[in-house]
């Protein structure tokens, strides 16, 4: 039996000889479908139910804590070597340490120099990275499950046996000291690291790094940090992805199970320098196109029972697109591409920032409208229990998508473990949240955000703008590019 000729070809057959085609099937009858007002926004979907994925514990011979989250979907596996220490623990003077010290870890261990480390991970599909913040340091390596013991032969060499080449750190100095020169030449960063200053002093998160603090780091200070500060007693490993308990533990015995070291677990001072009038800080950038806004204060701890509550009003408020601030800045008065309000956390209290950058021309506008927005809130617009539930139903809705990978649960473990928040931390959340009411997110929002003082940062053009700040009649206090005050 021979097969049926296309209907593609036929149609070209008989359109070349009679110029004509085989009539289509008719389409099938459809009723046609109801207008949508997209002016109303739609009601929220009903909460599915959500189980995070299971979580087994094991622990090596020398003490370290190995977490293992299972997922067998893809033949791929994760693991984070994760360190409760960080920037917070440089010196006075050797600001930039710790970072500087991790990323070194990867530039020459054992037998293998830089570029021989690259070529060995390269030639196993393998990636591994070593990295520090202000208060955290990671090991990171993700690998297909069939190399996975050469890639735990690798992690394990640049943990416990770098070289700190002299010429690498060389080239890798002079890079970090130009980033910190760039960094500061744009003015998001300038006003990112300024507002951190205002609110953590001379500590902390307050105190950044600098051309002439990286530039006078020493291998022998890189090398004595990493001694003093990568040991068991610090980390926590977390493991996810194709493998199980039974198999990944052995493998990290005979790798880590002789690590040793310790160094009592310490965290830093936690400052808080808290408004008790709002005051307008100002840093010139002259020729700026635009002024970078901040505004920030200190609201509690993210523990504190309230705390859920507080989360949603300021997500209606500004923590989303279609929040009250960008809706005003952005969608009505074009001041700015966006407008957003969040919270930090830390070692240190929560801290309140919302920010915008705007055109010159605008900046006492803006801020008038943010200010305005703020006093709505205890005012004539308080937020409605129809804005909270808005957003609450994208959280509960959002929540589960965020662990679609191994590698974003552990990530959220490695925060629990670092901060040492509440076991049910990560498994509460969806019931913290379905269970706030509308009216105590608006009081709770009103009380500790939008009727409070504020430390107000512009970062901009004070030729165009200053006159008009200070017409807003708070005090000004005017700042140098490292945040110092500047005596006029």
């Amino acid at each position: 039996m021979t097969a049926p000729i296309p209907k593609s070809i036929l149609a070209l057959i008989l359109l070349g000889l009679f110029g004509c085609a085989p009539k289509a099937d008719p389409e099938p009858s459809v009723a046609p479908a109801e207008p949508i007002d997209r002016t109303v926004k739609p009601a929220p979907l009903a909460a599915g139910s959500f189980a995070l994925p299971q979580v087994s514990e094991g622990v090596l011979s020398n003490g370290l804590r190995v977490v293992v989250v299972e997922n067998h979907e893809l033949p791929l596996v994760d693991l984070r070597l994760a360190f409760d220490v960080g920037g917070w623990t440089d010196p006075p003077g050797q600001e930039g340490l710790a970072e500087a010290a991790m990323d070194m870890l990867n530039e020459g261990a054992g037998d293998h120099d830089a570029l021989g480390l690259s070529a060995a991970l390269k030639s196993l599909a393998s990636k591994l990275s070593t990295r520090a913040g202000k208060d955290s340091a990671s090991v990171h390596a993700d690998t297909l499950k069939k190399n996975l013991a050469p890639t735990l032969d690798l992690m394990a060499t640049v943990l416990l046996a770098p070289t700190f080449p002299e010429s690498e750190w060389e080239r890798v100095q002079k890079q970090r000291v130009q980033a910190i020169t760039t960094q500061k030449a744009n003015p998001q960063n300038l006003a990112r690291q300024i507002a951190r200053t205002l609110a953590y002093g001379d500590a902390y998160l307050g105190v950044t790094a600098t051309e002439e603090s990286v530039g006078a780091l020493t291998v022998d200070q890189l090398r004595a940090w990493v001694d003093l500060w990568l040991v068991p007693g610090r980390a926590l490993l977390l493991v996810g992805g194709d493998t199980t308990p039974d198999e990944i533990l052995p493998l990290l015995e005979d790798r880590f199970g002789g690590w040793t070291g310790e160094t009592p677990r310490t965290a830093p001072v936690r400052p808080m320098v808290q408004p008790e009038a709002t005051t307008v800080y100002l840093v010139d950038k002259p020729g700026a196109a635009q002024s970078v806004l901040t505004l920030q204060r200190f609201v509690g701890d993210r523990t504190d029972p309230e705390f859920p509550a507080l989360s949603l009003g300021n997500r209606a408020w500004g923590g989303q697109f279609t929040a009250r601030l960008n809706m005003n800045l952005r969608e009505d008065k074009g001041y700015t591409y966006g407008a957003r309000s969040s919270f930090g956390h830390g070692y240190a209290p929560s801290r309140w920032v919302a920010s915008a950058s705007v055109h010159t021309g605008v900046t006492r506008a803006a801020l008038d409208e943010v200010f305005a927005e703020l006093s709505a809130v205890s005012a004539d617009r308080p937020l409605t229990a129809e804005e909270i539930e808005y957003v609450r139903s994208g959280l509960i809705h959002g929540y589960p998508g965020r662990f679609e990978q191994a590698e974003a649960l552990l990530r959220e473990m490695e925060t629990v473990w670092r901060y040492r928040l509440p076991d049910d931390w990560l498994s509460g959340y969806l019931d913290r949240v379905a269970a706030v009411d509308p009216a105590i997110a608006q009081a709770v929002f009103a009380e500790r955000v939008a009727t409070q003082p504020l430390q107000v940062l512009v970062v901009g053009d004070l030729a165009l703008v200053r006159e008009d700040i200070e017409a807003l009649g708070h005090p000004v206090v005017l700042l140098d590019t490292d945040g110092k005050p500047v005596q006029e």
